[in-house]
């Protein structure tokens, strides 16, 4: 495993070669009720009653119609009912009850992949700070964003992308659009390959995606410079399976790794940070088990940070923690679990997602709790950070949590 100042180097080498890597992740998706998702600094839930989002919202993240620095909980307004949820660096999308995607929030890089038109300004940057339709018309059955992209499969099982193109992250080789000179396709496009995928899972520069019959395929960013090892980054924009021989049922890719559960419930991770697998590989382009043979039912991979759950829907978290997101003590810069430890308190989850530094699920009683980094609010509270799973609570719906102006009112500042 990387030492936390030898992940920072090889993160600083990646910033120097590589435009978006840096301080962006991509959240993974795990099994279950998935309209939980994580961005950098924000996350959303969707219940019943609606969509509710919080945390930093100053690129229109928060679907609310205006874009507050730090936030409690606000309803997003005139939202349609979404089944499931995902969120990108600084942008989250929400699949609708009739199939068709729907994002909000930076769109500098085409990640929302809306239409041309569509959409107004953040301040610099491009945004939709509302809901608004991808273009295209088609309809997905899951999405997953990554740092600065987005990807889903149709009701067919076909990956399409859009989003920044730098490094092949969209799976395709033909030429797209241009964002601010950086390859890009603003409307999805359909990955290489004529694949049929079954689960997809979009990172902060690559996306991974497991076909029917259990074959993961990955594309996009790859490795960064090791000395001694190899000298030039890696990338591709052609799917290529990894681990053949194993079939596999879920994977989240995180920010340099990814994490994928196997059919009889084994777990491994390949990449660099949050391989779980002891002090040792330092890195590994290919699978590695994770350690102390627990089966995990599903997984969820964040920055530097990997969470799963077992069978008795525990949470167990590895990697570093900086911020609390490994769920206990120590918190510390230089603080880093190499196995899976136990997140504390007694909840049970049905399902967890990761952001840059925080992670959030859902407990079998149905109700949202976050732990990790919180100074940004995205634990919903003014708590800067907590090792223990903290409740969130979402606002009663009613007819004020309709209104765009009064859900700005509720904005909690916390001290800006």
């Amino acid at each position: 495993m990387l030492s936390i100042a030898r992940s920072r180097v090889l993160l600083a080498a990646c910033t120097a070669l590589v435009v978006a890597c840096g301080s962006d992740n991509g959240p993974g998706s795990g099994a279950g009720n998935a309209a939980l998702a994580l961005g950098d600094r924000h996350a959303c839930r969707a219940v019943e009653s609606g969509t509710y989002c919080w945390g930093m919202g100053g690129d229109g993240q928060l679907g609310i119609g205006t874009t507050p620095e730090i936030s409690s909980p606000v309803r997003v307004p005139d939202a349609p009912e979404f089944i499931s949820l995902t969120a990108g660096s600084l942008h989250t999308c929400g699949l609708a009850l009739d199939g068709m995607a729907w994002c909000w929030g930076r769109n500098a890089d085409g990640q929302l992949g809306i239409a041309e038109g569509a959409g107004s300004a953040c301040g610099a940057f491009a945004c939709a700070a509302v809901p608004t339709p991808v273009a295209g018309g088609i309809r997905f059955r899951s999405l997953s964003a990554g740092a600065f992209h987005t990807c889903g499969l149709d009701t067919g099982g076909i990956a399409w992308c859009w989003g920044r193109n730098d490094v092949g992250q969209l799976g395709t080789r033909e030429d797209g659009d241009s964002c601010d000179g950086i390859r890009c396709a603003r409307r999805p496009v359909p990955v290489a390959g004529g694949h049929r995928f079954e689960q997809i899972s979009a990172a902060m520069l690559h996306v991974c995606a497991i076909e029917t019959g259990g074959t993961l395929q990955c594309w996009g960013f790859q490795t960064v410079p090791v000395e001694g090892v190899h000298t030039n980054p890696t990338f591709t924009p052609d799917a290529a399976p990894m681990a053949p021989e194993v079939e596999f049922r879920q994977v989240s890719a995180g920010g340099l790794h990814t994490c994928a559960i196997a059919e009889d419930g084994g777990t491994y991770c390949w990449g660099i940070d949050a391989l779980g697998a002891g002090p040792s590989p330092l890195e590994s382009a290919e699978p590695v088990p994770v350690v102390r043979g627990t089966r995990f039912r599903s997984i969820a991979s964040a920055r530097l940070t990997s969470c799963a759950l077992d069978a008795q829907g525990a949470a167990w978290c590895w990697g570093t923690n900086a911020n609390g997101e490994v769920g206990t003590v120590p918190v510390a810069g230089d603080a880093r679990f190499n196995e899976p430890s136990a997140v504390s308190g007694e909840f049970r989850f049905v399902r967890i997602a990761g952001g840059q530094g925080t992670y959030c699920g859902i407990t079998t009683a149905e109700t949202t709790v976050c732990w990790g980094r919180g100074q940004f609010g995205e634990l919903g509270t003014r708590l800067e950070n907590s090792t223990t799973p903290v409740a969130i609570t979402l606002p009663e719906p009613g007819p004020e949590a309709l209104d765009p102006a009064s859900a700005a009112r509720a904005i909690d500042h916390a001290g800006h």
